[in-house]
């Protein structure tokens, strides 16, 4: 009988070692758009919430058609050629905007969440959202960095400015929103992502991001929108979402904001035959589907 129970011992000892061993990852789920469910640990949070759906989605100005710039765009119902995927909005812990534009807070979005979430955002934002109704905000500008637990890690988030077009002048009117340099860290283990937001690859943000560290899974907001209206080119196409990887070292690109609203002009089809062409690491997924980095 001794000897069972010190044969049951070691192999406890085993199994907890390899468990203590087992090495961290980080879950992302794509639900179309720019929503994307990243949990790392028992800490979720919810990119840029779309939770529309059908041929009205959401309402917004069209920057796809022409319009006379000082009396604005039109402003319409936007369709979402995809189902949303289902999820549980009780599992979220935290919501990420990149910026308060209806493609990417929509007003469903605005309704159904609970609105004692806690929710990062660029300062310029903070009093349109509150008037939402949402009162756990935290106004961030480029720069400011928040920490939080994550079972046995901790997730960093540091805001990085971004230019919503390559003309200066128009900056403005396109509002200052933030893409995101995230480092997911548990005792030696560390990976580090940079989500874009609705930013082009401007000097600016690039040096930023780059005195940040090392990029392990970049996530570009695609769709190349606007091309076809006064405003111009407002989010990246194949081109610059290259150009920027590239630039940055980024080891995985990880692309978003493409195929699912009638919004985005640009097939993601571009991306994969550049992305190919410059030998780039590229993870492309359906909505509804899960990428899991070790």
């Amino acid at each position: 009988m001794k000897s069972l129970a010190v044969f049951y011992l070691v192999i406890m000892s085993i199994i907890c070692s390899t468990a203590q061993a087992a090495t961290p990852d980080i879950k992302m789920r794509w639900l179309g758009g720019p929503s994307l469910l990243i949990t790392f640990n028992d800490l979720t949070l919810l990119t840029d919430p779309m939770l529309g759906q059908g041929e009205n989605a959401f309402v917004m100005a069209d920057p796809n058609e022409m319009f006379d710039l000082k009396k604005g765009p039109n402003v319409k119902t936007h369709s979402r050629l995809t189902t949303l995927p289902k999820f549980d909005l009780d599992t979220l812990d935290l919501i990420l905007i990149s910026h308060a534009h209806e493609d990417h807070f929509d007003q469903t979005a605005q309704q159904k969440l609970d609105k004692s979430l806690p929710l990062l955002l660029p300062v310029q934002d903070h009093k349109k959202i509150n008037g939402y109704g949402f009162d756990n905000l935290f106004p961030l500008k480029p720069g400011d960095t928040r920490v939080y637990k994550a079972g046995n890690g901790t997730l960093t988030l540091t805001a990085v400015p971004a230019d919503h077009s390559e003309n200066e002048k128009l900056l403005p009117l396109l509002g200052h929103g933030l893409g995101y340099f995230i480092k997911f860290k548990e005792g030696n283990w560390q990976r580090t992502v940079y989500w874009s937001g609705d930013s082009m690859a401007t000097e600016r943000v690039i040096n930023f991001v780059k005195s940040l560290g090392q990029v392990d899974i970049f996530i570009p907001n695609m769709g190349r929108v606007g091309t076809t209206g006064p405003l111009g080119q407002i989010s990246l196409g194949a081109k610059e979402a290259t150009h920027m990887a590239a630039t940055l070292g980024a080891k995985k690109i990880f692309p978003i904001h493409h195929s699912t609203f009638d919004l985005y002009l640009e097939p993601i089809s571009e991306l994969e035959k550049q992305a190919k062409q410059a030998q780039l690491s590229l993870d492309v997924i359906s909505e509804g589907e899960t990428l899991i980095y070790k």
